[in-house]
């Protein structure tokens, strides 16, 4: 038989770059906040919940990314869905 050597691939955790994206707005002059960005995103959960939510996107915390909510952020900051998920620097 011949020896095989297991692979270990590692793959880069994939987050969303709000904080970047928020702050770049902020330096092209629009004035967004992440609650109003977490009213946008979730306006049928309670605001209590939205903070705890949009923490755990900003974090990275979060696993799962919904395809809906990258043109919204987008939409807001003004920016590409390449460098929200950080592909680009537009």
């Amino acid at each position: 038989m011949l020896n095989t050597e297991l692979l270990t691939l590692k793959i880069k955790t994939m987050r969303l770059l709000i904080n970047e994206a928020l702050a770049r707005a902020q330096y092209e002059g629009r004035l967004i906040e992440k609650k109003e960005l977490a009213e946008a995103l979730f306006p049928e959960v309670a605001p209590a919940s939205r903070v705890v939510t949009m923490a755990n996107i900003c974090s990275g915390k979060t696993k799962r990314i919904d395809p809906a909510w990258v043109p919204i952020i987008c939409s807001m900051c003004g920016c590409s869905a390449d460098y929200l998920f950080g592909l680009s620097n537009q």
